[in-house]
């Protein structure tokens, strides 16, 4: 387990708009897949202010979601919706860089539109899309984007699946083990006290042995690191 661990969450998210920042100005087109949950929302409020808001050259970013909920972009759950409000409101970025899930289609039309927009990205390897990052969170159930314990085919070919909440039932439209495996980088942002145990548990087992998504979905070709706050952290 490659882990870095920060002081705080608000640390961590720092380190990662700084990333933004050097990856804007590599002067191409930098494909990212953002998360949802509660520590990027404080990532996304360091973007939308000084000196990130102005420093960073959005029109090389592109975003895109690990996963939806087939909500409209208006409601509380939306993951779109809330960078949008936090983020994309208050930023000069292009319409065109901003490629959401279609949470207010039915799951199959949602998942359709996905598959579809996920083919525009030019880098691709044994056809499935190649993103040069993939920022993942990861459940208390070790579960990461909306892929569960128990219930991920590892071995997908397809880009995205719809996906139920095992508790909620509530439907889901995500990106597929196979894809995000894809990734130049994928970096798990993980922090708080109540994911301490599980860590640990990722951290001295193998992670064959486990069946949680976010410990055995890793970059095949790539990087695959974790961001930690001390409070996760904790009993490493």
């Amino acid at each position: 387990m490659n882990y870095q661990v920060f002081a705080t969450a608000q640390a961590a998210v720092n380190h990662i708009a700084e990333e933004f920042k050097r990856y804007s100005q590599l002067g191409r087109a930098i494909h990212i897949s953002l998360s949802g949950g509660s520590t990027p929302k404080l990532l996304f409020q360091a973007l939308a202010k000084s000196p990130y808001n102005t420093e960073i050259q959005w029109q090389n970013l592109h975003f895109w979601w690990g996963d939806e909920r087939c909500v409209p972009p208006t409601d509380a759950e939306s993951n779109y919706g809330e960078v949008q409000r936090l983020l994309f409101d208050h930023i000069a970025m292009p319409n065109e860089n901003i490629h959401r899930i279609y949470g207010e289609l039915s799951p199959e039309q949602g998942l359709a539109r996905f598959e579809q927009d996920l083919q525009t990205i030019p880098s691709k390897q044994d056809n499935l899309p190649v993103f040069d990052w993939i920022i993942l969170g990861m459940g208390t159930d070790g579960h990461t984007a909306s892929l569960f314990p128990h219930q991920t085919n590892f071995a997908d070919p397809n880009v995205a699946v719809i996906a139920k909440h095992p508790e909620t039932g509530q439907v889901r439209i995500s990106k597929t083990a196979s894809l995000l495996e894809k990734a130049k980088r994928i970096t798990y942002l993980v922090t708080g006290a109540s994911k301490a145990e599980i860590l640990k548990e990722i951290h001295e087992n193998s992670a064959e042995t486990l069946p949680y998504p976010a410990a055995k979905i890793k970059a095949k070709n790539g990087i695959t690191e974790w961001y930690l706050d001390k409070e996760a952290a904790a009993l490493l």
